[in-house]
């Protein structure tokens, strides 16, 4: 959208603008604006309704605001503009201001904010469907390696696939932000974290959110850290698996988070030329594959593959 167009929209919600700034594009199509007068500031989140709504943000705000966990205050929605005016968080993503000294803390606290979200009272969240699960995975060899980078692999993908399914449905499921990685956790003034973007919320395997926020699409895997952290995530819960178990859980989550996100970046540079993040892509790829266990031949086989590609790929864009 064009800055006039959001100041347009900005009146539509009761709020007269005098600046605006563009902070993100997402996957899904939604943009997000800061909208500014002299004395306040707003976030304001568009989707075009012929591909979408904001409902079912809506009614998860008001669930979680019931159950007591800290959620994004919805100033004004207009439905059939497709736009909310939602309360200015900030800047302080844990993207943004993660480092060494402040790490173990951030995350500590995001697992807390993770657990609350997975036991609480969460009405009408479907689960995810089987087939929904494994069409996410094959992003990853229909788009990514097929379309982006012209590679055709063997049926050792599929028997990826096929294992990573059955693994999943064998976690314990809970309520599923889907997306919960650095970039949707914001640190408020009183040090407490609150999630954003979790409408597209299900019931799913607990491994696909605990991927999200220690697998890190930035960094390098560090395996002694995670199982640091998933050991604080069980002694936090009163879930009954041991510390292999809940790694186990992780390794798959991570697997089908990787293989979507792969595929669905891949396929947004394909379709709207969006390549704002295939920068990223050569670390999600190298941390999916060393999550990939040791004895599967397609660890080796796929790296060797496709990382040169890849690599090569990125610079010529």
């Amino acid at each position: 959208m064009k800055e006039a167009e959001v100041i347009k929209l900005s009146n539509i919600c009761n709020f007269k603008a005098d600046y605006v700034t563009p902070l993100k594009q997402e996957a899904s199509g939604r943009e997000y604006w800061r909208v500014s007068d002299k004395e306040h500031s707003f976030v304001l989140c568009y989707l075009n309704p012929k591909n979408g709504n904001h409902l079912d943000f809506i009614r998860i705000t008001n669930s979680l605001k019931e159950n007591g966990i800290n959620a994004v205050n919805i100033i004004h929605h207009n439905d059939q503009e497709g736009v909310t005016l939602q309360e200015d968080l900030g800047d302080n993503d844990l993207l943004a201001i993660l480092n060494k000294d402040n790490k173990n803390e951030l995350i500590e606290k995001s697992i807390d904010l993770l657990i609350q979200i997975q036991n609480a009272d969460i009405g009408e969240i479907n689960p995810f469907e089987e087939n929904d699960l494994i069409k996410q995975m094959n992003l990853f060899k229909d788009v990514f390696l097929k379309n982006f980078l012209n590679i055709e692999m063997n049926s050792l993908i599929d028997d990826l696939i096929l294992l990573t399914i059955d693994k999943l449905k064998n976690h314990p499921w809970k309520n599923c932000h889907f997306d919960f990685e650095r970039r949707n956790l914001i640190l408020n003034k009183d040090k407490t974290i609150t999630a954003i973007d979790y409408q597209d919320m299900r019931l799913g395997p607990i491994g696909i959110d605990m991927a999200g926020i220690l697998i890190d699409h930035y960094y390098p895997l560090d395996k002694d850290s995670v199982r640091s952290f998933l050991n604080y995530f069980s002694n936090k819960t009163n879930l009954k698996y041991s510390e292999e178990d809940l790694f186990e859980f992780l390794r798959y989550g991570c697997l089908q988070r990787n293989m979507r996100i792969l595929g669905t970046l891949a396929n947004l540079y394909l379709i709207h030329n969006r390549s704002y993040r295939l920068k990223d892509l050569p670390m999600i790829f190298l941390n999916f594959v060393s999550m990939i266990p040791e004895d599967l031949e397609i660890k080796a086989h796929i790296q060797d593959k496709v990382q040169n590609i890849l690599s090569k790929k990125i610079l010529e864009i």
